[in-house]
């Protein structure tokens, strides 16, 4: 399959984000607009021309970078889950190729801010996507952000906290390809040494206004970034409570010792009922000289036996699916990766690939736990079901053979 991309592929993903972007996104949106989409396209070629990019990649790079803010449309947290979506179906109408489809994917899911890019073309995105850090409206950018975060997080900033929030944003990242860390780098940490003079302005200014107040109140620098960090990090993860995990957990114990009572009662029942029959045959032919008419009730133990083991077995017998999915499968949320029954035939490669992509998506990863428990507890409605109609037939069978044994033996011998 080629991943080449053609240039009036290119041309019409252009026209399609400008429109989508123009004409859909909320107006509450002050950065994240067709102007910062087409500063990181602008970025994505000059970028990947001095990392010695191919022209075909460099244009796969800007196809991706078209569509990599337009999940903002639908959504503001996690919106590259939407990005990724909406590429999809683009790319689908006009038959690009699975290739070309799974690069596009991949390269949107880099521009996660905790994303690791794992190739030169995911460096490259990753690099433009915060060119912005390095030119010189990287400060008045900045204050569009925050306006953004106020509407769709609904949290006000300091201007004290935001600039220290910036500068440790800006001192932490570093651009990825050689030609940003030495080009794009020296722009950005003189925009860094800005926020830093903005600060002890500030701090300075504070301190003059109410010195007591300031030495009683304000938090050190380390702990308001930790702070800031940490309120981010909540925001932008969306991670659940701990209790939820503890749940799944407790949930997933209690199902797996369900399942092993009912395994072991099964056992129980096979081994009891095997003795019962060993000892009928080893019986049989001395029983029926001796005692003729007692023929009817063994062989209705027999048959209770063979019931009780056969509802038994059916109890813990395995039930295993196809083993394989696709990575259109994974996309489209399709697949429980948690089930060995739905990977076991796979390749550790496309495994790990399935993992990695559920991981990196809290609604799939939860949504397939909970599915796995749900599952779980339909398996053992059924074992407890088979169970319970084993344990009915070994018991009432039990006692209505030995009933009629009791009465054939009266009426034989009672006289």
């Amino acid at each position: 399959m080629t991943m080449d991309v053609s240039p009036a592929l290119l041309t019409a993903a252009e026209q399609y984000a400008t429109e989508q972007l123009t004409t859909e996104l909320p107006g509450d949106y002050s950065y994240h607009t067709i102007d910062h989409t087409r500063q990181v396209v602008m970025a994505a070629g000059l970028i990947g021309t001095h990392t010695g990019l191919t022209e075909n990649e460099i244009r796969l790079v800007q196809l991706a970078a078209w569509f990599h803010d337009l999940g903002y449309i639908r959504q503001y947290i996690q919106h590259e889950d939407q990005s990724r979506i909406m590429a999809k179906g683009f790319l689908e109408s006009h038959d690009a190729s699975p290739v070309i489809l799974q690069y596009v994917d991949d390269l949107i899911s880099a521009t996660k801010l905790d994303c690791e890019p794992r190739n030169a073309l995911e460096e490259v995105l990753k690099d433009a996507d915060l060119y912005n850090l390095a030119t010189t409206e990287a400060l008045e950018n900045s204050q569009k952000i925050r306006q953004e975060w106020k509407v769709f997080f609904n949290r006000e900033y300091t201007d004290q906290e935001w600039d220290e929030f910036n500068y440790n944003f800006f001192k932490n990242f570093e651009y990825y390809t050689q030609y940003a860390r030495e080009n794009l780098e020296p722009l950005k940490q003189e925009n860094q040494r800005k926020i830093k003079k903005n600060i002890k302005k500030r701090r300075k200014v504070a301190v003059v206004a109410d010195r007591s107040t300031l030495e009683g109140v304000v938090e050190s620098q380390e702990e308001q970034i930790e702070k800031l960090q940490r309120k981010l990090k909540k925001i932008r993860n969306e991670r659940p409570e701990r209790g939820v995990e503890t749940m799944f957990r407790t949930t997933y114990r209690t199902h797996i010792s369900l399942s092993d009572l009912a395994d072991s009662k099964a056992n129980t029942l096979l081994s009891i009922n095997a003795i019962v029959i060993s000892i009928i045959f080893s019986n049989a032919l001395t029983g029926k000289e001796l005692f003729p008419n007692a023929v009817y009730p063994v062989f209705g133990i027999l048959g209770v036996c063979m019931l009780t083991i056969i509802f038994a077995i059916l109890a813990t017998r395995p039930k295993i699916s196809s083993g394989t999915f696709t990575r259109e499968d994974i996309l489209n949320k399709k697949t429980n990766l948690l089930f060995f029954g739905n990977f076991y035939k796979m390749s550790l490669d496309d495994y790990l690939w399935g993992v990695s992509q559920m991981m990196n998506d809290a609604e799939y990863l939860y949504g397939s736990m909970t599915k796995d428990i749900y599952f779980l507890g339909r398996v053992l409605d059924k074992k407890f079901r088979l169970l319970r109609l084993a344990y009915n037939v070994f018991m009432y069978g039990m006692g209505v053979c030995l009933l009629a044994f009791l009465i054939i033996y009266l009426l034989s011998f009672g006289k």
